[in-house]
């Protein structure tokens, strides 16, 4: 399977094929294959319409596929020979007027509908690059069946092609047998699973160990040496009865991960207990280690299974005893408990002679490397790191060399760990993605559609979850990029999702360059984007957003920019985005707009919670008046998801063409049922009523084309 944009898998367009191709193709498969499998199968669509971007499933679509051109090829070829030979057709034979032996067209709350009005209003604006090369005619405003048929070519996972698309006038008449349905899976769960304690798989695991220990030889590739996981691995194999294990490896002596292991189990669980929830010093070697594994630290892969076969309960390995059996059980349990409590006292009673040993010789051990741990919430050493990103690098910025209020949490921690007098340790590696890596597009697709079209492969995910808690559920996936992220950072009341809009070309660059540089403006939100006609790299790492190209800009019947269009482009990318659900309001600014993020969100605050979006100006009085002028559009998370879901209505129903982009908007939300507030105060604007930077009360003050005046009017309003 090749890969197309974003590592998208581009399958083969069987779809495209002519009824001659699929002769050709479908010769060598057998009829009776044909009516055993012809018909889809929910799971397997369930399972494969999930793209590659969390890239778990891309082996199955390909292989789904392949196996469906064979299929129509060979459905074909036995419609053809029912033809030639003028048999009559099987009582249960179907007529179908469609390119495809399965003609549908879907109907709204099926999964092909989804994905094909995904297409029709998302997908052929936001990546038009997709649909070029398999369906050169499509476009914009092209028929429901039209794009149905495209989505079929590019991938036949959870669509077959439409009855009577245009263009087709294929008869075919095949005999179908469709199989009992299988229990659909459970999409997003690895497939993958080391069995556990309690699980019928590690009961049946179990067993085989014993037995392979009682009849060595009996068991095929089986020895009494055999891992736990090679064992479950056969049992997968052989009788399909356990999951396949996912891979581990239990560090051994000489690697760095087994000295954090050794050190987090001898000191550091006595240090720094609330840093390892769970476990206690007599956890297992294997139990420290999958807690660093699960951490992040000391470079430790997940380990295997190491059980006590002669440890085990009765109880954890047997199911559907008798009575008799269970009291014979209880007895033995019984003696076995007496057995372990005095081994368990003479443990103890060792472990004080060693502890008593090691402190009599700590003076002359070697030092031993401390894992590193990221502090947890609630430790001395996360509140210090709070005073410093929220207090110390303002007041002190002599004790934070080289780090701003922007700097990460770890950031600011690894400082702290170099000071003998804090209780900090260095904190864990991480890495939280950024625009232009392909983690970065894993994550944003899972905001932006994953969760809300297949919420069930993101369990505990939500509209609200922060960039950093979906970049730890892609770390899951296989094949993934993505890397451990770092601590989320903390955000104010109300948070602030900021973006501006900007060309290529012209003066609006350097603009906002000289924002990035000094972090002010809407780089001072708590997280903001940069959108404009290409990708640029613009400074201090921040890189645009694309705006898919579209029609020339006009004038408005107000004499300013009729650009609705490039700014519904722009809306759909701030939904694709995603990160605009995680704040309570999202902010347009146009680049020459000087904000002064306190105070906006303090005028912010009161309106927080609500649907509704913020009318700045009232320039005349009537009819029509206070309006939101574009310089500064203010709209609460509400407001977004109200737009968003009724954003084709208003395309629709109102006669947008000549309006400005801020007219569309405030009119598109008032018909959806959003409400407006009024603050004059929310920025002073000389297109309204004038601006004064020095004025000490307005949240931001436009125009300010330069850089230098407009880093001039920042200066005099913070004075």
């Amino acid at each position: 399977v090749s890969t197309g944009p974003n590592n998208t898998p581009q399958r083969p367009p069987f779809a495209a094929m002519d009824a001659a191709s699929f002769l050709e193709l479908g010769a060598a498969v057998e009829a009776s294959d044909v009516e055993q499998l012809l018909a889809p199968r929910e799971e397997t669509r369930a399972m494969l319409r999930r793209p590659s971007v969390p890239g778990r499933r891309a082996w199955t679509a390909g292989v789904a596929v392949a196996t469906a051109g064979l299929l129509v090829g060979a459905a074909v070829l036995k419609a053809t020979s029912v033809a030639s030979s003028g048999g009559a057709a099987p009582r249960d034979a179907v007529q179908l007027q469609s390119y495809s032996a399965h003609c549908r067209t879907a109907v709204k709350g099926e999964p092909c509908w989804k994905d094909v009005d995904w297409a029709m209003h998302d997908g052929i604006t936001g990546h038009p690059e997709w649909y070029a090369e398999p369906c050169p005619q499509l476009r914009v405003g092209s028929t429901f069946e039209e794009f149905q048929t495209c989505v079929v070519k590019i991938n036949q996972t959870s669509c077959v092609l439409p009855c009577n698309p245009a263009g087709s006038d294929v008869e075919m008449e095949i005999e179908q047998t469709k199989p009992e349905p299988k229990p659909a899976p459970q999409p997003g769960v690895d497939p993958c699973h080391i069995a556990s304690q309690g699980e019928d798989c590690f009961a049946k695991v179990v067993q085989t160990m014993l037995s392979v220990r009682e009849h060595p030889g009996k068991f095929t590739g089986l020895t009494v040496n055999s891992t736990f996981e090679e064992v479950q691995a056969s049992l997968h194999k052989t009788v399909g009865s356990c999951p396949p294990p996912c891979s581990c490896r239990t560090s051994v002596e000489g690697e760095r991960c087994h000295r954090h292991v050794k050190w987090a189990k001898e000191d550091g669980i006595k240090k720094h207990p609330d840093d390892y929830f769970g476990l206690t010093s007599k956890s297992s070697f294997e139990d420290f280690q999958a807690h660093l594994h699960k951490d992040g630290a000391g470079d430790c892969a997940s380990p295997c299974n190491a059980i006590d076969l002669d440890k085990l309960m009765p109880a954890d390995l047997k199911e559907g005893e008798t009575e008799e059996e269970k009291e014979k059980e209880a007895g033995k349990e019984e003696v076995q408990t007496n057995k372990t409590r005095e081994k368990v006292e003479k443990q103890m009673e060792k472990d004080e002679e060693k502890e008593d040993d090691n402190i009599a010789q700590t003076s002359l051990a070697p030092p031993v490397e401390e894992a590193c741990q990221t502090a947890a919430k609630g430790s001395k050493c996360y509140q210090d790191v709070l005073y410093g990103m929220q207090t110390g690098v303002h007041v002190h910025p002599e004790w934070y060399p080289g780090l701003t209020d922007k700097s990460s949490f770890e950031d600011f921690q690894a400082i702290l760990a170099k000071n003998p007098e804090l209780d900090c340790r260095a904190p864990c590696a991480c890495h939280t993605a950024v625009q232009g890596e392909e983690c970065y597009d894993h994550v944003a697709w899972v905001m932006g559609t994953g969760l809300s079209t297949h919420p069930t492969w993101y369990p505990g995910l939500s509209s609200r979850s922060r960039f950093e808690d979906v970049q730890t559920r892609v770390l899951e996936d296989e094949n993934t990029t993505c890397q451990k992220p770092c601590t989320p950072p903390l955000w104010a009341t109300p948070s602030l999702f900021c973006f501006s809009i900007f060309r290529s070309q012209g003066y609006e660059l350097d603009l906002v360059k000289a924002q990035v540089d000094r972090r002010v403006g809407i780089f001072s939100c708590d997280e903001f984007a940069t959108l404009s006609d290409a990708v640029l790299p613009v400074s201090g790492g921040v890189t645009t957003l694309q705006i898919p190209p579209c029609e020339t800009v006009g004038v408005s019947k107000d004499g300013t920019a009729a650009n609705t269009l490039i700014f519904m482009q722009a809306w759909n990318v701030i939904k694709n985005d995603g990160r605009y659900a995680n704040h309570d309001w999202t902010i347009k600014a146009d680049p020459d707009a000087v904000l002064i993020v306190p105070r906006l969100r303090q005028k912010l605050l009161p309106h927080t919670g609500k649907n509704v979006f913020i009318k700045n100006c009232m320039k005349w009085t009537g009819i029509g008046w206070p309006m939101m002028f574009g310089s500064l559009e203010a709209y609460t998370k509400q407001a977004m998801d109200t737009y968003f879901a009724g954003a084709d209505r208003c395309k629709k129903d109102l006669q947008w063409q000549a309006w400005g982009e801020d007219l569309f908007m405030g009119n598109c939300l008032n018909m959806l049922g959003a409400g407006s507030e009024f603050d004059g105060s929310i920025i002073g604007d000389n297109v309204c009523k004038g601006a004064n930077c020095a004025d000490g009360q307005v949240g931001a003050y436009h125009p300010f084309k330069s850089a230098e005046s407009w880093l001039q009017c920042y200066d005099q309003a913070m004075r």
